[in-house]
């Protein structure tokens, strides 16, 4: 790994261990949001042992699945040349749905927009609509270059769950901003 590499993981590691530092005394400071401060902490800590073993990608689908009620979901890459897309993870997913999301590279590449995470589940709007279509309640941003565009899509939630709460809706923030270097990080061994 070449030296500017190094620095850069070195200071997304540095930013993961002070985020983590910074959710366990707000764990401590506000006990009314005990709950919220504990999830994104288990979601750093999760984040930090992924890189260091380099299995971001499955470490995002079990933070899905565990602590936002959502076992299916997909992380992809896009390519802007040709609208290509590439999964990164697939869990759960059949292969008419991978075929459906594959076949929509635009639409996908269209929605990724860095800090702005999309929730179909909160309102039909044009905008969303291709997004519902293919059975997404949430995209949320990983990053966007010119060479390409990359997501993590959530599908149907858990049968007890209707919608993201406030506190699931602090965790995708949260992975909009830390998941996608996070998965672009070499091991840190």
């Amino acid at each position: 790994m070449n030296n500017v590499a190094q620095l850069s993981c070195r200071s997304l590691v540095e930013t993961m261990e002070a985020d983590c530092a910074r959710f366990r005394r707000q764990a401590i400071e506000c006990p009314n949001d005990l709950s919220l401060w504990t999830k994104l902490h288990t979601v750093s800590q999760i984040m930090l042992s992924a890189m260091r073993e380099a299995k971001v990608s499955s470490a995002l689908a079990e933070i899905c699945s565990n602590l936002l009620a959502c076992e299916q979901v997909a992380i992809v890459e896009i390519s802007r040349a040709t609208a290509e897309v590439h999964f990164c993870e697939a869990q759960r997913l059949s292969s008419e749905m991978r075929a459906a999301i594959a076949n929509q590279g635009r639409m996908l590449e269209s929605q990724i927009e860095l800090g702005k995470t999309r929730i179909t589940l909160d309102k039909s709007s044009k905008e969303l609509l291709g997004l519902s279509r293919l059975g997404i309640s949430a995209l949320v941003p990983l990053w966007s270059e010119q060479r390409s565009s990359g997501a993590m899509l959530l599908f149907q939630l858990l049968p007890q769950r209707s919608e993201f709460d406030t506190e699931d809706r602090e965790i995708l923030q949260f992975l909009s901003t830390h998941a996608g270097p996070c998965l672009r990080s070499k091991s840190l061994d």
